[in-house]
């Protein structure tokens, strides 16, 4: 029985590789479930006892992709127990995951078309990565800790976005972390 879990569990894998390096290389659309059988080299009938569907492949990627950045940040951020230092963290490893071409995948997948059940998972996933700026947060300003973290991530999402089109990462970084710093602390 543990050989077949760990058999289905690599042919899992295989699939959800294949997936990542269509989006990787031709984007979302070219996700279809010929396409995932064809490069991973399982045949198409098999895939099917994986996944549903394509939008249930994309689901998946984009679930392990938040719950890749939810472990880094805890990871990181569990270095120091100075809030303003976890705080720094979180903001500069957050950045760096959404200018990241791995990042490429969550962007290309409109979350709407994700079935019902894999979008409410995404939105866990999101709101697992968030309690890790929570936590210096409430340090910092208990009372408003929920409100700032909102801002705090709308913030670092716009700072990715005035690099992608161009910004120097390490000004744009800086510029972002004495906002960041400035709206919390004062």
């Amino acid at each position: 029985m543990e050989k077949q879990s760990r058999i289905r569990d690599e042919q899992q894998e295989r699939l959800l590789l294949a997936a990542a390096e269509l989006v990787a290389t031709l984007g979302a659309e070219a996700v279809t479930m010929a396409s995932v059988a064809h490069r991973s080299g399982i045949s198409r009938t098999a895939v099917y006892q994986y996944f549903d569907s394509r939008d249930h492949i994309l689901g998946e990627l984009v679930i392990n992709d938040m719950a890749d950045l939810a472990n880094l940040l805890d990871q990181k951020v569990s270095v120091t127990e100075d809030p303003v230092e976890q705080l720094k963290i979180w903001v500069r490893q957050t950045l760096d995951y959404l200018i990241s071409p791995s990042h490429r995948l969550v962007k290309e997948v409109s979350i709407q078309k994700l079935p019902a059940d894999i979008r409410a998972l995404v939105r866990g996933m999101h709101g697992q990565f968030m309690l890790t700026l929570l936590s210096p947060l409430a340090k910092l300003s208990p009372d408003d800790s929920q409100a700032l973290a909102g801002y705090v991530y709308s913030a670092v999402v716009a700072c990715a976005s005035r690099i992608e089109k161009g910004g120097d990462l390490e000004d744009e970084a800086a510029t972002l972390e004495r906002f960041v710093l400035l709206g919390v602390i004062g």
